[in-house]
């Protein structure tokens, strides 16, 4: 299998990394651990590098993070504690890594809420182990590594916020960009490779948009945009996520619905639009493709199949709904 990670979520990629980069590094303890039958530690290392490798395997076929970022904290949670208890103060440099870990795996709020969960088994085993000075120094650098970690994880994390929804939302009509639909796409796709869901695409066009443009001027062709948008956005709120597809085009992806359902959905909106978006006493009319994921076919096939049943519509004479 390829290890192909390029195309997934910040957060899928954080936690495939640290899983598999976790297994990688805990094998040679454990292989060093069973020579030297230091059997309790050895299986500890066992049950760690066998969950992670289950969990990096869990989240590259399913995409899955919530599951797997709560059994990956639970594993590291429970992996350093009792190593800790087992091996005693050397095993305390492990907390380091963990606490980290659990910034980028989760909010920095849980992360802190996590790591101080984790602190407070670690403390009552070094007061008794050693000197005040050297607890002290422990838990100092602890405290700064989590502040530091909290501070950091959570600027990055609004930048990154920032930064998606610049990269991601069109401009003119607040609605996703192409770039936003390719990732939807990506995503909904592996959900419905793996599991038995169906999803529908909704193309729509506005009718003779050129004439719109050519007669009142672009500034009204794009309040003509930006008021379908809106009625886009509202109308499909509960239902599925709108994105520019270009020009005129709106593309809309609805999950868990069949081609019927969205069809009765896409042409009641049809009317809804026609009525809403008024030009010189004449309503404006959209035409709509419509075509429900069939199983193993590509994303771009099905995206065809799509345009092609907007492409009937307009053939047929406009303002009208054809399912592929």
């Amino acid at each position: 299998m390829k290890f192909n990670i390029k195309n997934r979520r910040a957060q899928s990629k954080i936690l495939l990394v640290l899983s598999f980069g976790t297994a990688i590094g805990i094998l040679p303890f454990t292989i060093f651990r069973l020579l030297q039958h230091d059997w309790y530690v050895a299986i500890l290392d066992m049950v760690v590098l066998t969950s992670m490798s289950s969990i990096f395997f869990y989240v590259y076929i399913t995409d899955n993070i919530k599951i797997a970022s709560l059994a990956l904290i639970l594993v590291a949670l429970v992996g350093t504690v009792v190593s800790f208890y087992l091996k005693g103060i050397s095993q305390v440099t492990w907390i380091y890594p963990a606490m980290l870990s659990a910034y980028y795996i989760m909010s920095p709020k849980k992360g802190m809420y996590v790591n101080l969960l984790m602190l407070t088994f670690y403390i009552p085993k070094l007061i008794s182990t050693l000197e005040v000075v050297n607890v002290a120094t422990i838990l100092s650098t602890i405290i700064i590594t989590n502040i530091i970690a909290y501070v950091f994880a959570s600027e990055l994390r609004k930048q990154a916020i920032v930064l998606k929804e610049l990269a991601s939302v069109d401009y003119l009509t607040e609605t996703g960009n192409r770039r936003a639909l390719d990732e939807k796409l990506d995503l909904l796709h592996i959900i419905l490779k793996n599991h038995d869901k169906t999803a529908s695409l909704v193309l729509l066009d506005l009718d003779h948009f050129k004439k719109v443009n050519d007669r009142y001027g672009h500034i009204k062709g794009d309040e003509v945009l930006v008021k379908l948008s809106k009625l886009l956005i509202k109308y499909y709120e509960d239902f599925g996520t709108v994105f520019r597809y270009g020009g005129e085009e709106f593309l809309v992806v609805c999950p868990n619905k069949n081609k019927n359902e969205v069809s009765t959905m896409a042409d009641e909106l049809r009317e809804i639009v026609k009525k809403e978006i008024i030009m010189k006493n004449n309503g404006q009319t959209i035409s709509i493709g419509v075509a429900e994921y069939v199983k193993e076919e590509s994303i771009d096939d099905w995206v065809h199949r799509t345009d092609l049943a907007l492409y009937q519509a307009k053939n047929a004479g406009r303002n009208r709904l054809v399912k592929a």
